[in-house]
């Protein structure tokens, strides 16, 4: 029984010496669990204020290489306000630091930080550790990129044609707009007056006209009239005196003032009493350069490119491209200067897409076809690049709603350029890149299936498909709206909104083509950003 007795108690001693050192294992792991915890809380806390602090600094970036001196007060500022500087962390000083207490670097026009480390004070730990703490570090890096990138179209601009409303029409000839179906004011009484108008138009900055009207059915005649489509009080009446007869065959009369001050498309009816001209017999009359085809062309102000893409053959690429954007990151050539055969700096792509390229294959006009399945009815199982629902509260109905008319039997985006001026600038002050429209325009406009870019070539590509050298870049937005457009008066807007469409699809693209200071300076990164070139708007993305 003794025996018994004696084993029971060594045994329980020896149980009593295991619970203690499982209990010592127990409570060592258990501290340095803890501090590991902590050790990771903050090493966390650290990377979340340096993820930030690179990316404010990467927005004062003005050069590809060497940090510039308010990238580094930016990252300093951030990092050592109180708001954000970890507890336990060691001053910051990134001029003169290193990567472990604090350093900052810039190339190729990326920023590259060091956080100061931040030290850990062991509290169990320091039971079973001879140290009473460790630091623990952060870095992070952010890259400028191209906000250019998935929004450059495969059509081109000319110098001289690359400002304000632009369009691109189908060879075969030209695409005629009928007068809008509204005009303000409108009247029910209507003569039978049907007549042509000279000069049709006058550039920008005239400030006395003519016209003079011929035509038919004149008797009783006492008003021209001037309708413009931004909005009330665009519309003014001139005085025949005395009033025509029936053997009067011209009405010669001056333009309003009012009228030459305005870039807009006008539409020239007659009034007899009460009686207005048709709609139908309304003759357009255009002040303003800018809304004149370029060197006469019938095909439009601006052509297509031939850029080849890498996942598809050659008979997709235009509708891909406008679809998807460019696929090969396009550059400015560093000395354009006629074509590019044999021209030293000249990248291009032929066969096969090439990032950086800078010399491009032209034709006139636009390939109704491939225009179409890249617009609207898609391709290779892609909606076409305006088969889209309009940006929230940007339609003309300030929805998300699609146009009532259709392509092809398709509904399209209805984005209006005027819902994303955030001030009261009119749509010429986007275009002339004025103190009122700089940028004038928000962020969201990035978002839009119509807003583009296009590469600015120097020459008239008219004749043959060669080769021409990129000479800058131009922002744009499909749309046809006056340019006395505001957002808060944007005007009559046509059915398609800059669309020009018939059984055979799409026939002519109108643009507005606008000054690159209009744009926000910053555009939210979605993804296929390219390289930055150190012109149009930025992209800033972490990497590494």
């Amino acid at each position: 029984m003794n025996r018994f007795k004696t084993i029971n108690e060594d045994e329980r001693g020896a149980t009593a010496v295991l619970v203690g050192l499982l209990a010592i294992v127990l409570f060592a792991v258990g501290a340095i669990v803890v501090d590991i915890g902590q050790a990771y809380a903050k090493r966390s806390l650290l990377q979340t204020n340096v993820d930030l602090a690179v990316l404010a600094a990467a927005a004062e970036l003005t050069q590809s290489d060497g940090c510039n001196s308010e990238v580094v007060d930016k990252a300093t500022e951030f990092l050592d306000s109180s708001a954000n500087k970890v507890p336990g962390q060691d001053a910051v000083d990134l001029r003169n630091g290193s990567r472990d207490d604090g350093y900052i670097e810039c190339s190729n026009w990326t920023v590259r930080l060091w956080a100061p480390n931040a030290h850990v004070d062991f509290t169990l730990g320091r039971v079973v550790s001879s140290s009473d703490g460790t630091d623990v570090h952060a870095y992070a890096a952010a890259q400028i990129k191209s906000a250019m990138g998935g929004a450059t179209l495969p059509f081109f601009a000319v110098q001289g044609c690359d400002s304000g409303p632009q369009s691109i029409r189908n060879p075969s000839g030209p695409v005629t707009t009928p007068a809008p179906t509204v005009l303000n004011p409108s009247s029910a009484q209507t003569n039978n007056a049907s007549f042509t108008i000279s000069p049709a138009s006058v550039p920008t900055g005239t400030t006395s006209a003519q016209i003079t009207l011929t035509g038919n059915n004149f008797n009783g005649v006492d008003h021209v009239t001037f309708t413009g489509l931004a909005g009330p009080p665009y519309h003014y009446e001139v005085p025949v005196t005395p009033a025509a007869t029936g053997s009067t065959r011209t009405i010669t009369v001056n333009v309003p003032p009012e009228v030459l001050a305005v870039e807009d498309t006008w539409w020239v009816r007659v009034k007899a009493g009460a009686k207005y001209s048709t709609t139908a017999d309304a003759q357009p009359f255009t002040v303003g350069s800018d809304k004149l085809f370029c060197d006469a062309r019938n095909e439009g102000n601006f052509g297509t490119i031939e850029i080849p893409r890498s996942d598809t053959n050659n008979a997709n690429w235009l509708a891909y491209n406008i679809i998807k954007g460019v696929e090969p990151s396009l550059a400015v050539h560093q000395a354009p200067s006629g074509q590019c055969d044999g021209q030293p700096g000249s990248v291009v792509s032929d066969h096969s897409p090439v990032n950086g390229t800078n010399c491009v294959a032209s034709e006139t006009g636009l390939r109704v076809s491939s225009t179409t399945a890249g617009l609207v009815t898609g391709a290779g199982g892609m909606p076409g690049r305006l088969d889209a629902d309009s940006t929230s509260n940007c339609s003309r109905n300030d929805d998300s709603s699609r146009t009532t008319a259709t392509v092809k039997g398709q509904n399209i985006n209805d984005d209006l350029l005027t819902c994303f001026i955030t001030n009261g600038a009119h749509i010429s002050d986007l275009v002339a890149g004025n103190s009122v429209g700089t940028e004038a325009l928000s962020a969201a406009i990035f978002s839009s299936p119509r807003f583009f870019w296009l590469p600015v070539l120097k020459t008239d590509p008219s004749t043959g498909r060669k080769y021409w050298p990129i000479t800058g870049f131009v922002p744009g937005f499909i749309s046809d709206q006056a340019l006395t457009a505001t957002h808060d008066a944007p005007g009559t807007i046509s059915s398609l909104d800059g669309i020009v469409a018939d059984s055979s699809g799409v026939g002519e693209v109108k643009v507005v083509l606008l000054s690159p200071t209009a744009l926000p300076e910053f555009a939210p990164a979605r993804g296929g950003e390219t390289d930055y070139t150190g012109s149009g708007p930025k992209a800033i993305v972490l990497v590494e």
